[in-house]
């Protein structure tokens, strides 16, 4: 059992009634900023204050801080609309692929949340996008916003660090609808007890909702047998069908309401929750890169291996590093066949001789490479061609996690 530690601070409305909270996860109880990256931080949020919270989140609205990483990878999605608001952090960008993922939010009903910043900076062109913008009161007098809050009337204005009561009366004044700063509260320091599902468990289900995503079955056994998951999984459920009339209470009800998207997004969240390495996301793209490449080699091998099969060698090949732990153990209860086993254990077979060629490919090992494209009687150049589209589609989908 871990103990969570977040940042709880309350955001007031002109009645000076709570409107909702902003939560932001720290070290411990002095209130120290995590040493952790924005994304795994954020999943712990979620994981403690919504998947822990029995199902029954209520009404309250929660602030959480995204980073690109989570947006691109919709991770808000597992958390209902009407108590999530997505805050973007200070260095997302404009990227493509965000600015897509947030008008699917919008279109879901989540409301965003920017800091003013973003009506001068590069996010200008995209305002539209914008529920609330957040201003510092330390930064800025309220009356300096005037033109700005008339401008965009279709958009609240949240004052932030509001220490004194005529910086509330200016504030008001001036057309800011929500407070947020010490002269209200100070931000309580919250302590969460979190029950992480067991990476096993995690992979298990990730293997078999990308291998047989209608495999209820199978799904509902893995998930009934972690009692952390199972709890999570009916959690999340329940959190989603809030107007659902009859409460869900096992896993193979709550697998069927949540979908194979759904679900995907709920494990991605808790697996990101559990790793806490500051090169999580330089791992990850490696992986990314590496399953890619080594499915994209079965056009050329003949049918001599799977290209699912392939695709998880290379997801899974770093899974030791990440976790700290001998690929032995991660692997040898996982539902794998023998010949992906014995590549990621020891190299061997014909995902064996494959991963060694990625190898050999990201260190220059040119010899390697020709070794091993004769072996498995495959054309180098169109290896090393294949190998530079997988690399160049994993830095596209990857561009947020600055890899």
């Amino acid at each position: 059992m871990a103990e969570i530690f977040f940042s709880c601070q309350p955001v007031f409305d002109n009645d000076l009634e709570q409107w909702g909270s902003e939560l932001l996860f720290r070290e411990g109880l002095e209130n120290k900023f995590p040493s952790i990256d924005e994304d795994t931080a954020t999943s712990r949020i979620l994981s403690a204050n919504f998947l822990a919270c029995g199902g029954k989140p209520g009404d309250t609205r929660y602030i959480v801080s995204f980073g690109e990483s989570s947006l691109v990878d919709e991770i808000p999605l597992a958390m209902p609309p009407q108590s999530l608001i997505i805050s973007i952090t200070d260095d997302c960008t404009p990227k493509p692929e965000v600015v897509s993922k947030l008008r699917i939010y919008r279109t879901e009903g989540y409301r965003i949340l920017m800091d003013g910043q973003a009506m001068v900076n590069e996010w200008r062109n995209y305002l539209e996008l914008v529920d609330i913008f957040s201003i510092s009161m330390e930064r800025s007098k309220p009356s300096e916003w005037e033109e700005a809050i008339e401008q965009y009337s279709q958009q609240v204005f949240l004052a932030r660090k509001v220490e004194k009561q005529e910086e509330l009366v200016a504030a008001q004044s001036s057309g800011f609808a929500l407070f947020q700063g010490y002269f209200f509260e100070r931000p309580q320091i919250k302590r969460s007890e979190d029950i992480a599902p067991s990476v096993m468990s995690l992979l298990d289900v990730y293997i078999t909702v990308n291998r047989n995503p209608d495999d209820i079955d199978t799904l509902t056994k893995i998930i009934s047998k972690d009692v952390s998951l199972f709890y999570k999984v009916v959690a999340s459920a329940n959190i989603l069908a809030k107007t659902k009339a009859n409460k869900i209470s096992n896993p193979r009800q709550a697998v069927v309401y949540l979908g194979v998207q759904a679900l995907r997004r709920l494990v991605s969240l808790l697996i990101m929750s559990n790793l806490n390495h500051q090169h999580a996301h330089q791992l990850q793209s490696v992986s990314l890169t590496r399953a890619t490449f080594l499915s994209s080699l079965n056009i050329y091998g003949g049918g001599a291996f799977n290209k699912d099969e392939a695709f998880i060698v290379g997801a899974f090949s770093m899974l030791n590093v990440m976790l700290s732990k001998p690929m032995a153990d991660i692997v040898g209860d996982l539902d794998l066949s023998n010949d992906v086993k014995r590549a990621l254990i020891g190299k061997e077979g014909i995902y064996g001789q494959l991963l060694s060629l990625c190898h050999d490919i990201e260190h220059a090992n040119w010899n390697g490479v020709v070794h091993w494209c004769n072996q498995m009687k495959l054309n180098d150049r169109a290896v090393l061609k294949e190998f530079e589209q997988a690399r160049s589609s994993t830095a596209e989908i990857t561009a947020s996690m600055q890899v």
